[in-house]
Order: C-alpha cells, then structure tokens, then sequence
C-alpha cells in the first residue's frame, strides 16, 4: 500500500516550502487529497518528484517545467 504524507511531510523532505507543495499541486503537478481537516499526498507523487530532479540532472537540456 502507498503511504500517505502530510504536506508538512513532504515539504520538509524535499527541503522546500509548503507554498511550493502547495502550489505544485494547485499546478496540477502532484495530487493531494483531503483527509478531515487536512491535506495528503501519496509518497507515490513524492517519488515522481525525485525521478523528475534526476532527470533535470541528467539531461541539462531540459526546460525545467514538471
């Protein structure tokens, strides 16, 4: 089962704001879903994050956009 984070969670992973998560998912970047009062993410939509930093890595041709 895919694990679930707080947005708080991932902002401090990825050592960004949680305006940036956020606004990444008013972007349509990753998916958040409410629980109660408050707002998770799959660690799924995390991974993807990550695959796309590495990629940007990789290929310095790239335009940046997620």
């Amino acid at each position: 089962m895919n694990e679930i984070l707080t947005v708080d969670e991932m902002a401090q992973y990825l050592k960004v704001s949680r305006s940036t998560i956020w606004r990444w998912c008013n972007q349509g970047k990753i998916s958040a879903f409410k629980i109660g009062r408050g707002w998770r993410l799959h660690r799924s939509e995390l991974e993807k994050i990550m695959g796309r930093r590495v990629e940007e890595k990789e290929n310095p041709n790239h335009n940046g956009q997620y």
